[in-house]
């Protein structure tokens, strides 16, 4: 059992002032309560920062909890380890159970240990600071979608390397993030992704970046990731939210992951539409898949493995336009 790497939060201290019978604390079960035992419908959510955790957790146990929801907390209470190295055999052990992470306040060092060993990371945030530069370098095996960068801060050279989603487009139509998300191992939010106009304070955060609203839909979107086994939120600083709409908007953003949930969809077992995109350039036809029952698609990859994608991805497949997701996962 991992319960020993963990302290307790005094539940009085999370537990939030107004409640309602559907509130999401009365669902809320405590890993040193009993010997929990963890399985593909649990939500771990290990913290890192006593202070900045109780708040977002105060905020996020009175919200609803609903009759379909998908993924259960199980609230792990404080990590006490200083060495990040520590927390890889904690995640190895919660991969393996089939359970999901949630890490809130880990330092951005654990950003590198979070990604160890997956396929597919998202990472929300508006520039490329060194150590995301560090996670390439080191996880050359990692493919990473960077959503929300922008431009004005980010360095040439980093823009340059495939991957990026930048603020503007995805202001233009957000569902272009759905698919990389989607496929996804890992979703990384840094708070330094959102407008200071929207988390309430200004340190550390440009006017421009997501809204509220869009970082819900995003960490929506990962909520219905069939692969994916853990989110980290980065960045916050509750000394700086006098006002608390901060620490309100990340526990908005964890209800819409729970919410995503009720969406996940196995390619494997959902009842698909196949089609078939001939290509001059290529030897074998490229093989998208459409769901009958949501009308999400996938495209199958070299190694036969169906890799999230997009409407538009299969239309412009068919101009033999390909997007950047069809050349690195299929033709790269």
């Amino acid at each position: 059992m991992i319960s020993h790497w963990f302290v307790p939060d005094e539940k009085s201290s999370i537990r939030p002032e107004r409640l309602s019978k559907n509130s999401l604390w009365h669902k809320v079960r405590f890993l040193h309560d009993q010997d929990v035992s963890f399985n593909t419908s649990d939500l771990l959510v290990i913290s890192f920062d006593r202070v900045m955790s109780q708040r977002i957790k105060k905020n996020l146990y009175q919200f609803s909890s609903t009759p379909s929801q998908a993924l259960n907390i199980v609230d792990c209470g404080n990590f006490t380890q200083k060495q990040a190295e520590n927390i890889v055999p904690v995640l190895k052990e919660i991969r393996e159970s089939g359970a999901m992470a949630l890490l809130l306040g880990a330092p951005i060092g654990f950003m590198r240990l979070q990604v160890e060993g997956t396929r597919m990371a998202s990472i929300i945030r508006e520039s490329n600071l060194d150590d995301d530069v560090y996670l390439r370098n080191v996880h050359s095996g990692t493919m990473y979608q960077y959503i929300g960068t922008q431009r004005h801060l980010v360095s040439e050279t980093h823009l340059n390397v495939e991957g990026h989603l930048r603020l503007s487009d995805l202001k233009d139509d957000l569902y272009l993030a759905e698919p990389c998300i989607r496929d996804s191992d890992v979703m990384i939010f840094n708070c330094d992704s959102m407008s200071a106009s929207e988390a309430g304070y200004i340190t550390g955060m440009s006017g421009s970046g997501l809204t509220v609203i869009e970082a819900c839909q995003l960490f929506r979107y990962a909520g219905a990731a069939q692969s994916l086994f853990s989110a980290g939120i980065y960045g916050y600083s509750p000394e700086a939210d006098e006002s608390g709409m901060m620490g309100n908007a990340i526990a908005q953003i964890i209800w819409y992951l729970l919410e995503g949930s009720t969406l996940r969809e196995d390619p494997e077992k959902s009842p698909l539409t196949q089609y078939h995109v001939q290509s001059k350039d290529h030897e074998h036809a490229l093989l998208f898949f459409k769901s009958e029952l949501s009308g999400r698609w996938w495209i199958e990859n070299k190694a036969g493995r169906k890799v999230a994608c997009s409407y538009q991805d299969y239309r412009k497949a068919c101009e033999e336009d390909y997007s950047e997701l069809i050349i690195r996962s299929v033709l790269g």
